[in-house]
């Protein structure tokens, strides 16, 4: 009887260090929006195409963080490279949440493709220099860091018409409770947009006076120059 359950227990060792990448794809939907195909290697130690929603993203490489274990999790380092982008970090699956944090750079590509939908697209790079978020089933709880863009030129729709504006490098930081994003000229401290996530698959835009200035649309009276004067709750078209 020792024996038989020593073999079962190699047996299952053994099945479990040779767990196809696809399992992975189980984990990976937990993510909302997020798909994994074309997976080769191991759930331990492999790669896949990364989707989300009409987007491919790129291949996915992951390799399993043993040490995760003690805190009750599986938790892998990752790389994602694209055409439009090169990222990295790390990734835990807890039983009630998904944890990533990122870092890396986005082209201008990438975010123009999610862009198109609001008619707005701009030139310039994205770095992103640490991003933490915690994903649940009921969307996304928690999202803390930051990034930056490089500046440039930003084309827009407004009134039926395109216009087209320079901007400087601005920076981006992330905050939790309520989840948002706020952004920033990169040398300077006078709020520009701001945009929390709202339920229902819903972002709510603000717009300050400063940055109307930037975009030559100066807004009509007087009013501090980090005042949201414009405020619309757009969906998020992924």
């Amino acid at each position: 009887m020792r024996y038989l359950a020593v073999g079962v227990l190699a047996f299952a060792l053994f099945c479990a260090a040779l767990a196809p990448a696809g399992l992975l794809t189980v984990l990976i939907d937990r993510l909302g929006g997020a798909s994994l195909t074309a997976t080769a290697g191991t759930i331990w130690s492999g790669s896949g195409a990364l989707r989300l929603r009409r987007f491919a993203l790129g291949r996915l490489h992951w390799s399993f963080e043993p040490v995760t274990l003690a805190r009750m999790a599986l938790g892998y380092t990752w790389r994602l490279s694209g055409d439009s982008l090169n990222l990295h970090g790390r990734m835990a699956f807890r039983p009630d949440a998904v944890e990533l944090s990122a870092r890396g750079a986005v082209a201008n590509a990438a975010v123009n493709a999610g862009l198109a939908a609001y008619d707005i697209r701009l030139d310039g790079g994205f770095d992103i220099d640490s991003l933490d978020a915690t994903v649940t089933a009921t969307g996304l709880e928690g999202l803390e860091g930051g990034g930056r863009w490089s500046g440039g030129a930003v084309n827009y729709a407004l009134g039926g018409q395109f216009h087209t504006a320079l901007l400087p490098p601005m920076r981006a930081e992330a905050q939790s409770a309520p989840v948002k994003a706020r952004v920033f000229a990169d040398q300077g401290d006078t709020l520009l947009i701001q945009a929390e996530i709202m339920g229902g698959g819903y972002v709510k835009i603000g717009i300050t006076r400063r940055l109307l200035q930037m975009l030559n649309r100066p807004w009509a009276g007087s009013g501090a120059d980090d005042e949201i004067v414009i405020s619309v709750e757009e969906a998020l078209h992924l």
